[in-house]
């Protein structure tokens, strides 16, 4: 793989990149035998896998290019879909090929797909290039194999004279088709690990249980094992969120326009009220526990009582999320009825859209409605459209109401347009609902998970703690337990009922980041699944303690 073409220069990958992760794996190995080696001693076999530190950093290292490569092709394929809709809208004019590739290579939010077509047209311009030649030099250096098949094919017919606007709009269905084959693949790739989480969770809890149980045993250091548990949760839960965000199709729900519309600032407000009121319930609840002790509310329970409040921006933000959704089933609608009406009337969008206003759309109706009386006023008709599509909250509407607009201000027929946005916008519904099952099911999945884990880590604290207090009652000499059981001290079951409580929460807050991360809405909508998490696993953790008390006879 020629490093240039991924964009590192090889001088600047050895100085900045192979040769101080070399200097940072000796250095590591060093402290190891050095600093570290009464620690290394202490870990006994665990230590072996720190050795594994340094060998990790150089082998980053050296796969750098291809992470670099896999980066910019998931750019690529993650933009596909908008790049050649927005290249079929254009087309549909008579603008010139050059000046077409300046308005796809200046779309910033194309990312690395962006900067491809700036290669393309540098060739054009400034070594005097035709297309086809173009399309060819940079089909064989693109890491993406769905651009470099769309630039040979292109670069094909441009030589053999097919009219471009005809090759651009057969091409719609072939990267549409390419790119759902993509989408779904990444689906199915989500079900699958769906199996694999699960295992690995369950397994691991298990492991923890077993460890709990351990120095009650064998008498070996509470806390060693319980960094150890920890560590390892924290390790895996992180490794679960780096896949799904690695596989996960990058396709956001909301606008990515980076501008505050009404909705958002309602929402934020909700959310700094709400963490204010979980501050104050905290407070509340911590004194009256521990410090005037009127009542006696487990730990759980005051954490699960203090994130509460979370859950009403968390409704508000999946409620509107539901608005978002049923705006882009309606939207190919009214694109397409737009388009028609408006190539009916000889291009008057505004005459179009005062039609369109006494139908129905859905959610889509008011902010249509809202859109004709800002046409209407004449001050600005390009805000007027950006604030449309930017007040619907929706990343579908609007980036193709963008490049609806924007061909029709060049001079294309608004049904033809009309009919290659909403064909591609349904595709994407279809995707979207697809994408929406598999949350679903990935949703039910983490709380079933979540439960499990409480019961597992809790019944095994239960059952430590009970018999650590019957052992710790008999009038027997401490020696001879001793030398049969192990008693831990009351503060290492102070701690351990601590960590358990740290994983469950943590587990929660990235179950529910993991399951935006699935369904591409915000991370504020996950808020409902972090709260009902902690809930159910306060009440499983309460609930398997009570029922090891009792069977152990111990209040």
């Amino acid at each position: 793989m020629d490093l240039r073409h991924v964009g590192i220069a090889p001088e600047r990958y050895l100085k900045f990149i192979i040769l101080p992760s070399v200097f940072l794996a000796v250095i590591f190995l060093v402290f190891l035998l050095t600093i570290l080696k009464p620690i290394m001693e202490l870990l006994g076999l665990f230590s072996v896998l720190l050795y594994f530190v340094p060998l990790l950093v150089f082998l980053i290292a050296l796969l750098y290019p291809k992470i670099v490569e896999g980066r910019l092709r998931n750019q690529i394929e993650n933009n596909i879909h908008l790049y050649i809709t927005h290249m079929g809208t254009l087309a549909t004019s008579e603008i010139d090929r050059k000046r077409m590739m300046e308005i796809l290579m200046e779309r910033k939010e194309y990312k690395a797909l962006a900067e491809e077509t700036r290669k393309i047209y540098i060739l054009m311009a400034k070594w005097n290039r035709n297309l086809s030649q173009a399309c060819r030099f940079l089909a064989k250096r693109t890491p993406s194999r769905i651009l470099a098949d769309f630039l040979d094919r292109m670069a094909h017919e441009i030589d053999s004279g097919e009219d471009f606007k005809d090759f651009i709009k057969r091409e719609q269905k072939i990267i549409m088709d390419a790119f759902t084959t993509m989408y779904q693949g990444k689906l199915y790739s989500i079900d699958i690990f769906k199996e694999i989480y699960v295992s690995i969770i369950l397994s691991l809890s298990f492991f923890a249980a077993f460890a709990i149980i351990m120095p009650f045993l064998t008498g070996i250091n509470v806390m060693m094992t319980l960094y150890l548990i920890v560590i390892f949760f924290v390790i895996t839960e992180i490794g679960v969120l780096t896949y799904l965000r690695a596989v996960a199709p990058d396709d956001n729900v909301w606008q990515m326009s980076g501008r505050f519309t009404k909705v958002d600032r309602k929402l934020y407000k909700i959310f700094s009220i709400s963490l204010i009121v979980c501050l104050i319930i905290f407070t509340i609840t911590l004194v009256l526990s521990y410090i005037y002790k009127i009542v006696e509310i487990p730990v759980p329970f005051i954490v699960s009582l203090s994130v509460t409040p979370l859950f009403i921006p968390g409704i508000f933000a999946k409620k509107e999320e539901s608005l978002i959704h049923n705006k882009d089933k309606n939207a190919p609608s009214f694109i397409m009825s737009l388009g028609a009406s408006a190539s009916a009337r000889g291009g008057d969008i505004l005459e179009s859209l005062k039609y369109l206003t006494a139908h129905d759309f859905g959610s889509l109706t008011n902010d249509i409605r809202a859109l004709y009386k800002r046409l209407v006023t004449k001050i600005n008709k390009k805000l007027a459209w950006q604030i449309f599509s930017i007040e619907t909250g929706s990343n579908l509407i609007y980036r193709f109401t963008d490049m609806f607009i924007e061909a029709i201000s060049i001079g294309s027929d608004p049904k033809e347009v009309a009919e290659i946005v909403s064909k591609n916008f349904t595709t994407m519904n279809n995707l979207r609902a697809r994408r929406l099952q598999s949350a679903g099911s990935f949703t039910g999945i983490a709380y079933g998970v979540i439960i499990g884990i409480a019961f597992t880590l809790y019944i095994s604290f239960g059952l430590i703690e009970s018999m650590s207090e019957l052992y710790s009652s008999l009038e027997i000499s401490q020696e001879y337990i001793g030398s049969i059981l192990y008693i831990i001290p009351k503060e290492d079951l102070s701690f351990m009922n601590f960590a358990i409580l740290f994983i469950l929460f943590f587990h929660a807050v990235l179950s529910s980041i993991s399951l935006k991360l699935i369904d591409g809405g915000r991370f504020m909508g996950g808020l409902v699944h972090t709260v009902g998490m902690i809930w159910l696993a306060a009440i499983s953790g309460f609930a398997s303690q009570q029922v090891i008390t009792n069977l152990i006879s111990i209040k």
